[in-house]
């Protein structure tokens, strides 16, 4: 009876603030992305405890961590937003009918919870299209787009070739990094001013005119002039050499957050990170685009998981 009552009356909006929250990290950042007040998601979440009967964020970390009934609660939400979007998928019925292959090339580690959600979604409404997915580096799918190769590329760039068409899908934060060997890691209070010398794990495209060079301009406005003590041009070599101390370094948000390093990685200040960098969808100007190449751009481009979240009540804060 008990569970039937909180199917009844829970609202699907309230476990969105909960997924916002996880993914953004605060409450400030939520109510951006929501487009709403900090108040009215500090009331949200604060209702959704009470329906739930448990605490389900603690308040006192940044970012923001979940209970184990907040985790919990989190699986369920990102499930029921899953269903949400196959009954989109749905619509036109003869949608199952179109079929093919696509030739994607993919820049690696990209993570976003809207590009998972649309692969689910794009899975349920055309079935019978096959991905034939090649993971390369951002520089080298922009080269093989730019040769007419008959492929639409995702990834990052900060120049975009005049013969090639794009459209932005998301934006990756990165935040700075020390790892578990670092002896920051276990200082109870790290202030900007303390990192102003730290040595750095740098990746290679932070030099100038490169997809990560917004990294090096925050790095050389704010005052940050420790030495380079360590370069890569790959993800998981960064997260290593920061994990072992070579230095502190700059990561993308979302894919430490949704691995296991989440725990031997601590986020520094600022709190509000260093750099938004873009993730584009890529094809050539000049190539005739097939059917199911032109419906996965317009599918991905269109496809948005924001749902708006009211609130009228009196402020308050978490």
């Amino acid at each position: 009876m008990i569970q039937k009552k909180l199917a009844d009356s829970l609202n699907w909006t309230l476990l969105h603030v909960l997924i916002a929250i996880y993914e953004e990290g605060s409450i400030s950042v939520a109510a951006n992305r929501l487009k709403i007040t900090q108040s009215a998601v500090s009331q949200n979440l604060k209702k959704l405890e009470e329906q739930i009967g448990s605490q389900l964020v603690i308040r006192n970390t940044k970012p923001l961590k979940l209970t184990p009934m907040g985790h919990y609660c989190l699986q369920v939400a990102k499930t029921i937003f899953t269903e949400i979007t196959s009954i989109e998928a749905m619509k036109g019925f003869n949608s199952h009918l179109l079929e093919g292959e696509i030739k994607l090339l993919v820049a690696s580690r990209i993570h976003n919870q809207k590009y998972n959600d649309f692969l689910v979604y794009f899975k349920k409404k055309y079935p019978n299209i096959t991905l034939d997915l090649t993971v390369k580096s951002s520089k080298d799918i922009l080269n093989d787009i730019e040769q007419k190769n008959p492929a639409v590329g995702i990834c990052l760039a900060r120049h975009t070739p005049e013969i090639l068409n794009q459209k932005l899908l998301f934006k990756q934060r990165y935040y700075l990094y020390c790892g578990y060997h670092h002896p920051l890691f276990a200082e109870k209070n790290v202030s900007f001013d303390s990192l102003l010398k730290e040595d750095f794990v740098a990746f290679s495209s932070e030099d100038v005119g490169e997809v990560l060079f917004p990294i090096t301009v925050f790095k050389e406005t704010h005052g940050l002039t420790g030495r380079i003590s360590a370069y890569t041009n790959n993800l998981d070599e960064a997260v290593r050499l920061i994990y072992t101390g070579y230095g502190i370094g700059a990561l993308p948000d979302q894919f430490i957050a949704s691995t296991y390093l989440d725990s031997k990685l601590r986020r520094l200040p600022p709190k509000e990170g260093v750099a938004d960098i873009p993730v584009h969808i890529f094809w050539h100007k000049h190539r005739a685009l097939s059917i199911i190449e032109t419906k996965f751009i317009e599918e991905i481009v269109d496809f948005n998981i924001s749902v708006n979240v009211h609130s009228t009540e009196s402020d308050e804060t978490v």
